[in-house]
């Protein structure tokens, strides 16, 4: 779609223009982005972008996507990128 993800920069663009990610939400798109057809559950996305077991705390989680869906959606508010999959967690959208 309207998302740019530059590795080498780490940086995002959204319709060409720049996206202010802190670490933890460019982390996590990142993952997402190199794995386009994958479930994460909220608990791999924790393990897998704060290295440290989960124990049940998913407001973590929640808020970080919550601030990335936004962040995107201020620059494309026709698109959809990330999709919830009620009780299971979260995937690219198609």
């Amino acid at each position: 779609k309207n998302l740019v993800l530059d590795r080498k920069s780490v940086s995002l663009t959204v319709c060409g223009k720049p996206v202010s990610l802190t670490g933890k939400e460019y982390a996590i798109l990142e993952l997402m982005l190199l794995n386009p057809k994958k479930l994460f559950s909220k608990s791999n996305l924790f393990e897998s972008v704060w290295n440290e077991p989960y124990f049940n705390e998913d407001t973590t989680v929640k808020v970080h996507m919550s601030n990335i869906r936004s962040k995107i959606k201020k620059l494309d508010p026709d698109n959809e990128y990330i999709e919830t999959v009620w009780g299971m967690g979260y995937k690219l959208c198609d």
